[in-house]
């Protein structure tokens, strides 16, 4: 057994059924030589009954509740018999080979953990959040505050997320979850750290094992269509808070408090500056997409407050404990 691929599903029926159709149909490894695993987070569309129907060859595992996304890989990597582990999200579309050229190529690098590929949208063109660099004041300012449009391009620090379509391999810090190829000997029996829920966990899964002495590379060797944002749609409440709540949780295990609290209002200001522009847009140009971007901005601006005040509450509730247990 060469490869395992895992998909864990939440309630997108019809991509799942194309991401798999995609899968099949593009892969020239034997049947013999590769498995499939879905792991479905409690969808209440019919997710679970398709892959029934469907694909019987295929492991499923029907979650009763939504573990979150690391968690339910980790769910299933025990069961995995390839030397090799894809994950694979159920938005995306395999096309020209993709997995089996990216097989082949980690293969040939025995000092490489994970491995990433080029992500594109519908239309072909790049997705920027394939992988990146660590977080830090200084990349996540040039992200959200526009630095790009002040600062020359010789003095900007490396980019959060990918920012140019690089045409050979290339080391980076972190690989995006939603094409991830991981070298299963270097895993320790778990791939991502449970106490992320969705977000974040690829960064932390990257840095453990870079800690490690493996080498985390993006590679242009093949595509993968990534229909971005399609589960994200659906979601609201908790679940769409930890879209940023992610990142701030991977920041704060490597920095202290005060640069983790210059994190959140940069992220805020930065939402701040998008509202303000798109609205006063939206009134300049009225009918275009200005309106709902301002109305996006502003529901984020509301989710970082909750992440900030969260994290307030937790700080307090952890120096109460403390000093109870000292007394």
């Amino acid at each position: 057994m060469k490869l395992s691929i895992i998909i864990v599903n939440w309630n997108v029926s019809e991509l799942l059924k194309n991401c798999l159709h995609s899968v099949y149909a593009q892969s020239l490894l034997p049947a013999e030589q590769f498995e499939v695993f879905v792991v479905d987070n409690a969808s209440a569309d019919d997710s679970v009954e398709m892959v029934r129907t469907h694909f019987p060859q295929v492991h499923l595992v029907a979650n009763e509740e939504n573990v979150g996304f690391g968690r339910a890989n980790d769910q299933v990597l025990s069961e995995c018999q390839g030397e090799f582990v894809l994950l694979l999200n159920p938005d995306t579309v395999v096309i020209d080979h993709a997995i089996d050229k990216l097989l082949e190529h980690i293969q040939g690098m025995p000092d490489v953990a994970v491995m990433g590929c080029r992500l594109l949208n519908l239309d072909g063109s790049l997705q920027r959040w394939t992988g990146g660099a660590y977080p830090d004041l200084w990349n996540v300012a040039r992200h959200y505050l526009f630095l790009d449009k002040l600062i020359p391009a010789k003095y900007r620090p490396a980019s959060l997320y990918l920012n140019r379509d690089i045409q050979s391999d290339e080391d980076v810090d972190w690989i995006s979850g939603a094409v991830m190829m991981l070298r299963k000997s270097a895993l320790d029996g778990y791939i991502f750290n449970e106490k992320f829920f969705m977000y974040g966990e690829d960064m932390e899964c990257c840095h453990r094992l870079k800690l490690k002495g493996w080498r985390i590379v993006y590679s242009p060797v093949c595509s993968v269509i990534h229909i971005q944002g399609a589960s994200m749609k659906k979601q609201q409440g908790e679940i769409l808070l930890s879209s940023l709540k992610g990142l701030r949780s991977f920041y704060s295990m490597l920095h202290d408090d005060k640069r983790t609290w210059l994190l959140d209002w940069i992220t805020l200001s930065g939402f701040f500056i998008r509202w303000f522009s798109y609205s006063l847009l939206a009134i300049v140009k009225p009918g275009g997409p200005y309106a709902e971007k301002a109305k996006s901005s502003w529901k984020y601006i509301q989710i970082t407050r909750e992440i900030i005040r969260r994290a307030k509450l937790e700080q307090a509730l952890s120096v109460q404990q403390t000093t109870t247990g000292k007394s």
